[in-house]
């Protein structure tokens, strides 16, 4: 089992609270994936970790490696740059993500019911 950052087990825990209130809204998920997408400020202000916006890349390769270990969609795939409503360049680098299919991945995501309430 890998053994997670205390940074990466919090952005986690967030992306897994966001991903709870997308499915849980009344009548499912949007059909507007961008409205499902949360912003890298929003994420790391969730995580209570305001100062890593810039810097979250790292920490979210290390979810990509947990969801794969798991054989889950990644669930960073949902984390994106505010202004252009895409994942940074570091996206590529992460376990079983790439920018090409990341619009599958985030309905793959979306769609999933398999994530853990916490970790």
């Amino acid at each position: 089992m890998n053994t997670m950052t205390a940074e990466a087990l919090a952005l986690a825990k967030a992306l897994l609270d966001h991903h709870a209130r997308i499915r849980q809204r009344p009548g499912g998920p949007p059909r507007d994936v961008d409205a499902c997408l949360i912003p890298y400020g929003t994420l790391c202000d969730r995580a209570g970790l305001p100062h890593l916006t810039r810097a979250v890349g790292s920490f979210l390769q290390e979810v990509a490696e947990w969801c794969r270990d798991k054989g889950w969609p990644p669930i960073n795939s949902l984390a994106v740059n505010q202004d252009s409503r895409m994942p940074g360049e570091g996206y590529d680098l992460a376990p079983g993500c790439s920018l090409l299919h990341w619009p599958d991945q985030v309905k793959r995501c979306i769609a999933f019911a398999g994530y853990p309430d916490t970790i």
